[in-house]
């Protein structure tokens, strides 16, 4: 492996490495948008001033060399070689700097730029993409290739003067894996004890969220049971695919969720008798959190030592942790607002609306007029406007009223269940997977007993 230093003194990683076997990487985060006009400061938003620091989550963290390696020689162009060669995106990278630095034409950028309507997304890499590159004899950049997952790239070739693009698609060898185990302190602490990837954890939060909250209705002797899907490229794991069906046993009661497509093409989780895993608000936005402060009509405030009225709930979280919008609508506000800072106010059916404040910055594309689902990221808890500590300030209001966010998933009616012209057909869908699920849990359980299968 070879480094070309970049002149801000970051390292530009080079390898000559085989196309088909790049890794999955994070994407980057945007920074927040330009302040815009605050409304008055109230009070009731400062979080209070005794809340502890907490530590900040790293965008990212970088790999470290073996002790054993040597220090890398450097690459002063990417001329020494007509082999591909394979560029890591660093968070604020531009494509017009990576050329300047990696010494190659700016003629053959703005080529690339022009080339077709995917070359926008050149214009907005994101961190951890790959840019692949390929020159002629002749030393001119001969084809391009930008690696957004193993599964997604842009490929561009010259074709004379000019470059022609096409977008590739990879299609997986899916393969299904089954994991479970038992809480003793939390979900994640057992699902990370049982190696379970933190994409499925993730998933399995969001499928029970609405029906169980995990950081306050757990206990230990609490399980759960996960089948799901992997994804290989020629035998190599790429990362994972759909939850199929997730089993979580809170206090004695069994919650079983199944994936279903629906005809119309809409995929949920369902109970096995039809209705939907979605309720019409999830009860917390964050996956982890202490809360700090909850919604108090008559809270004598901390610092005034005055009765002003808490309109939200406060979570205490590290900086970065992923806020999640909490019932499907739309984004009316994503911009710095007064005492919340930066803020994303989403408009919701029946005149609700949701306010996620002082976050450090917001989600890819998350601005006014965009659509969100119920467990999208939104935004990233920070400190900005009137806190003192890094948390997450939210609230739910019914037509311009604050309501208490801890009952407010009691307010929307739950999603949909399957409907009646669909049950045959999704009750054959389910049965089929609930099969393979007891086959497969069945396995599960001689595994753990140290027995092998038949």
């Amino acid at each position: 492996m070879q480094r070309h230093p970049q002149r801000d003194g970051r390292n530009i990683t080079v390898a000559l490495i085989p196309f088909g076997a790049i890794g999955l990487f994070v994407t980057s985060l945007l920074q927040a948008p330009a302040e815009s006009e605050p409304f008055p400061l109230v009070s009731a938003h400062e979080i209070a001033a005794d809340l502890p620091a907490l530590p900040e989550i790293p965008v990212v963290e970088s790999a470290q060399p073996p002790e054993s390696e040597a220090e890398p020689e450097l690459l002063p162009s990417l001329r020494q070689s007509t082999d591909w060669q394979f560029v890591e995106v660093s968070y604020g990278d531009t494509l017009s700097e990576l050329f300047v630095e990696l010494e190659l034409d700016p003629a053959d950028l703005a080529r690339l730029l022009r080339s077709g309507e995917d070359a926008k997304t050149l214009n907005a890499m994101k961190e951890g993409y790959k840019l692949g590159f390929r020159l002629g004899d002749s030393g001119d950049l001969d084809e391009f290739r930008l690696i957004r997952s193993p599964l997604q790239e842009l490929a561009f070739k010259r074709d004379g003067q000019e470059f022609g693009i096409e977008s590739i698609r990879h299609t997986p060898r899916i393969e299904t894996e089954i994991k479970g185990g038992t809480v003793y302190s939390s979900l994640l602490a057992a699902a990370e004890r049982e190696r379970v990837p933190p994409t499925q954890s993730m998933r399995m939060v969001d499928i029970f969220g609405g029906k169980i909250d995990f950081m306050l209705d757990t206990q230990p002797g609490d399980q759960f049971t996960i089948f799901y899907e992997q994804q290989f490229l020629e035998d190599e794991y790429v990362g994972e695919g759909d939850m199929l069906v997730a089993r979580f046993v809170n206090r004695g009661k069994e919650h079983l969720a199944v994936r279903y497509e629906t005809a119309d093409g809409l995929t949920g989780y369902y109970s096995p008798d039809g209705n939907s895993m979605r309720t019409g608000m999830m009860r917390n936005p964050l996956d982890v959190f202490r809360i700090s402060s909850h919604f108090n009509p008559k809270r004598l405030h901390p610092i005034l030592n005055k009765v002003r009225p808490h309109e939200g709930t406060d979570y205490a979280a590290p900086t970065g942790t992923p806020v999640r919008a909490t019932s499907d609508g739309n984004i009316t506000r994503a911009s710095r607002y007064g005492s919340y800072g930066n803020i994303v106010i989403v408009a919701h059916a029946g005149g609700f609306e949701t306010r996620y404040a002082h976050l450090s910055r917001y989600a890819d594309g998350m601005k006014p007029g965009v659509r969100v689902r119920q467990g999208d990221v939104i935004g990233y808890v920070g400190s900005t406007g009137s806190a003192t500590g890094p948390h997450l300030h939210y609230e739910v209001l019914k037509d311009g009223v604050p309501r208490n966010p801890a009952r407010a998933n009691e307010l929307l009616p739950s999603a949909p269940g399957i409907a009646a012209g669909e049950m045959d057909r999704f009750r054959s869908h389910t049965e089929n997977l609930l099969a393979q699920f007891d086959t497969r849990g069945r396995e599960l359980v001689r595994r753990s007993a140290g027995v092998s299968a038949d």
